[in-house]
């Protein structure tokens, strides 16, 4: 059969099944939790086969992604049974698939990463909210570990499936970085996140030259459960942030070894002890989930460039965008800890230490120091130039005073009674005074980041490349 009539027949299912459980959800006949999980195990998994049977992957992913952005159209512009909640994951992943089919991803890869999606996502919905108890929210949904472990078995099965040559161990590796994934997905964004992260994780390890080995795969594990259980044993994460900084650390492992975790445990280190030097005046909270993804997710995708081309131009911007989140992180720790004046980035006038948007004398010197300590470290880790040091440094310098501006323009205020906060939480009935309601702090230090990292990759690009 032509690989074009059974991609239609595969479509035409679909379409079949999603209108039939439409039908079944308005008439009560079905429950909608069900309904929907049933229909993202059948078009998932249906979409799983059609890449496994070798169409032509640039052509299924053209297809792939158009259909993506039809579905968000449709969704867009009619109400479905289906959708009660807010989500547009069942339009996310086709696009997800189609546009890692269109970037070259083996097909195999790809099919393994949407079985996973299939099977392990729907597991652990079912199985969280039928028993999940208690929940947490690791970022900005409710999770339970009775669904992560749901997900990780699963997964687990699917690999061994899949790679049916590897060791426990592996499969045990492979099925690790989806189930954190998936932990600090939200809305359907896992139907996105999750394949490409899971098709990344794979080339990952099975590129490593230590595939073989047990020994290092036990020392890898020991070493990261070590430096997981140090930082919160030293009180500098809370549980999500722990977490976030398990999958922060994998991912840097198999990206760049024990140098990729360098530059964000000197960021870790350095932060936490700046926010202690002046304990009796200023005391650093422990970091969350939010704090860890926005100040060092934008790195680890940098770093896993590297990991996944090995090119050298990757490794050093995940430095440079490091060393933005250690610069911010430095000089806004030891700013409010020694005080003193602190002006306005916009119109240099006096404000409360601590705030956003307010740069200081002290604040912007311990920065500056923190920078160039990162550059000697960096010149003894990477072989890199005297001209790519100060690229760093630069990067890291423009990057907090874009976080600066972006804070003092932008960012939320908040006024209850005589009290200003940025923290929206801590005013329910607060009032917005300026900015936007949903940019807090971390979406700040996240999306300044990646807006420094988008220039300095251009301006980059132009010179060195």
């Amino acid at each position: 059969m032509s690989p074009y009539v059974l991609f239609s027949f595969a479509g035409a299912a679909i379409l079949v099944v999603t209108l039939l459980i439409e039908f079944a959800v308005r008439k009560n006949w079905l429950a909608y939790f069900l309904g929907r999980k049933l229909l993202h195990v059948i078009a998932i998994g249906t979409t799983a086969w059609i890449i496994d049977k070798g169409f032509e992957s640039f052509t299924l992913g053209l297809i792939l992604v158009a259909l993506g952005i039809i579905l968000i159209v449709v969704l867009l512009q009619f109400k479905w049974g289906l959708q009660q909640e807010s989500s547009y994951g069942i339009a996310l992943f086709p696009i997800s698939l189609g546009a890692l089919l269109m970037l070259g991803a083996p097909s195999a890869w790809v099919a393994t990463a949407a079985l996973v999606l299939a099977v392990s996502d729907a597991s652990a919905g079912w199985i969280g909210r039928k028993w999940g108890s208690p929940k947490y929210n690791f970022l900005s949904e409710s999770k339970s570990y009775q669904g992560a472990s749901a997900f990780f078995i699963t997964a687990l099965i699917c690999m061994a499936i899949r790679f049916p040559d590897l060791h426990l161990g592996w499969w045990i590796l492979l099925s690790f970085l989806p189930t954190l994934t998936e932990l600090f997905s939200w809305r359907g964004s896992d139907n996105f996140f999750l394949p490409i992260f899971t098709v990344a994780w794979i080339q990952l390890v099975l590129s490593t030259p230590h595939l073989g080995s047990w020994i290092w795969l036990l020392v890898a594990a020991i070493i990261l459960i070590f430096l997981a259980w140090w930082v919160i044993h030293k009180n500098w994460l809370d549980q999500t942030g722990w977490w976030a900084s398990v999958w922060i650390a994998a991912m840097l492992w198999m990206s760049g070894g024990w140098k990729a975790l360098s530059a964000p445990l000197f960021l870790l280190v350095l932060g936490s002890v700046a926010g202690r030097l002046f304990r009796a005046n200023h005391s650093s909270e422990k970091r969350t989930a939010e704090q860890v993804f926005s100040n060092g997710w934008i790195g680890v995708v940098l770093y896993m460039m590297y990991g996944l081309t090995d090119q050298f131009h990757w490794q050093l911007l995940a430095w440079s965008s490091f060393a933005i989140s250690i610069c911010d992180t430095i000089s806004s720790e030891v700013g409010t800890a020694i005080g003193g004046k602190t002006y306005n980035i916009l119109n240099f006038r006096l404000m409360q230490p601590g705030m956003s948007g307010g740069i200081s004398v002290a604040g912007t010197s311990a920065g500056f120091i923190a920078l160039f300590v990162l550059a000697g470290c960096l010149y003894f880790i990477l072989p890199v130039s005297y001209i790519e040091l100060l690229w760093v440094v630069a990067t890291g310098m423009m990057g907090m005073l874009v976080d600066s501006f972006m804070g003092s323009r932008w960012q939320a205020m908040w006024k209850q009674g005589d009290n200003w906060t940025e923290v929206s939480g801590a005013q329910p009935d607060g009032q917005l005074m300026k900015g936007l309601a949903w940019l807090d702090n971390h979406w700040v230090n996240f999306l300044s980041n990646a807006l420094t990292m988008i220039c300095s990759y251009l301006l980059y690009s132009i010179f060195f490349l």
